[in-house]
């Protein structure tokens, strides 16, 4: 019998929303907030009516440059924007907790780039808010939504390849080490892990889940405290439970460009997606059969800032037709999985030793500063805190 697949529905075209309209306000001004709003003009019933950054001068910039009728200087200000129906959060990680509470609050539906927050707590916390007022909200998990991966997990769903046993996913590219840039600048929610770490955890969470019974990593952190690359090992259920082996062998890096494969590999076969973040092509290999790849074509709309961003479409269209239905979540990227991955990351980061002293609470910063040190001060420190522990609780009467 196949194991268990973590799938929702394989995907609703964006004819499911009708002639109706969507409106949309955009939060922040960088160059992902560009590329979203360049595939939106390519979504029918999508229009973008304001949009909201941290000084009103970028703000009217952004607007003049995409045509938009509205700019705000604050993000209070757009939530209370009556002609938003819906708010596509695009700051930096930092700003993504209090601006989806912001826009959840006015009863507006959320669209929030990952990581949805910096941390499981502040996730937890949103989704709870999200259900209290019973709006939309979703992270922007867009991987999920692209044509090669939604034909891939039909073949996992179908046994096409036999059971997965090894999902093996990397993802890099070559960048300057700098405090002064968003992808090392620990106060701006730099690290690899959170930036594109997340993409390869999620090419396991596809099938998997974000639940793994046994997390390993090691990576490498720059002087400015944040990870620049790590290899991460996962274990899903255990030898008792009588399946097939679970593993997951994940690799991101900011430091060098790296094949960037997606290989789920199965006990009959195998599936390789690339790029693994935003895939266009798709080879399948049964055994005992002749190979099969596939290409997929992009959107109409050429890509801006980043490689293949007008496949933001697909997650668009995926939206208005959840909308449409009125759901309140997406069953392919639920909020469960959303928070689920945000408690998988806070436990990568600690053993990374990754600390962000704005969002971490005293249990992850002792852990995350305690993998900083050797191994052995590590057990001295630990002997050493529970003979403390016990001589302040003196004897028992």
């Amino acid at each position: 019998e196949s194991q268990p697949v973590v799938l929702g529905p394989t995907g609703m075209s964006s004819s499911s929303a009708g002639a109706r309209e969507f409106r949309w306000g955009i939060m922040g001004s960088g160059l992902i907030s560009s590329d979203f709003v360049h595939a939106l003009g390519h979504v029918p019933g999508a229009r973008v009516t304001a949009v909201a950054a941290r000084s009103l001068s970028k703000a009217k910039e952004f607007a003049a440059k995409h045509s938009i009728p509205a700019a705000f200087g604050s993000y209070e200000d757009l939530s209370r924007a009556a002609d938003v129906d819906i708010v596509y959060v695009g700051t930096i990680h930092p700003a993504h907790f209090e601006c989806a509470k912001t826009a959840i609050t006015h009863g507006k539906s959320v669209l929030c780039e990952k990581p949805m927050c910096m941390t499981a707590t502040e996730a937890a916390a949103l989704v709870k808010l999200a259900k209290a007022h019973n709006v939309f909200l979703m992270e922007g998990m867009w991987t999920r939504f692209f044509p090669a991966v939604v034909s891939a997990l039909d073949l996992v769903r179908e046994g096409k390849i036999g059971d997965v046993v090894e999902v093996i996913s990397d993802f890099g590219f070559a960048s300057k080490v700098s405090e002064s840039s968003r992808l090392y600048n620990l106060d701006m929610g730099g690290g690899g892990l959170l930036d594109i770490g997340i993409y390869v955890i999620a090419s396991a969470a596809f099938v998997w889940g974000c639940e793994p019974v046994d997390v390993r990593a090691v990576g490498w952190r720059e002087p400015t405290g944040a990870d620049s690359c790590g290899v991460l090992a996962l274990k899903y259920g255990t030898e008792a439970d009588g399946g097939p082996p679970r593993i997951a062998s994940l690799t991101y890096s900011m430091r060098t460009l790296t094949k960037e494969r997606t290989i789920y590999q199965g006990t009959r076969g195998k599936i390789t997606l690339r790029p693994s973040h935003c895939p266009t092509k798709m080879k399948l290999e049964v055994d005992g059969e002749e190979p099969v790849t596939k290409h997929f074509d992009l959107p109409k709309p050429s890509s801006r800032n980043f490689t293949n961003s007008s496949g933001f479409v697909y997650e668009i269209e995926r939206v208005h037709a959840l909308l449409a239905a009125g759901a309140t979540e997406c069953p392919e990227w639920s909020l469960k999985t959303a928070v689920d991955m945000a408690r998988l990351l806070d436990t990568v980061r600690t053993q990374l030793g990754v600390v962000y002293t704005q969002h971490d609470g005293l249990v992850t910063r002792v852990l995350s500063l305690s993998n900083m040190w050797p191994i052995s001060f590590r057990v001295a420190s630990t002997l050493l805190l529970v003979c403390t522990v016990a001589l302040t609780r003196g004897p028992r009467s």
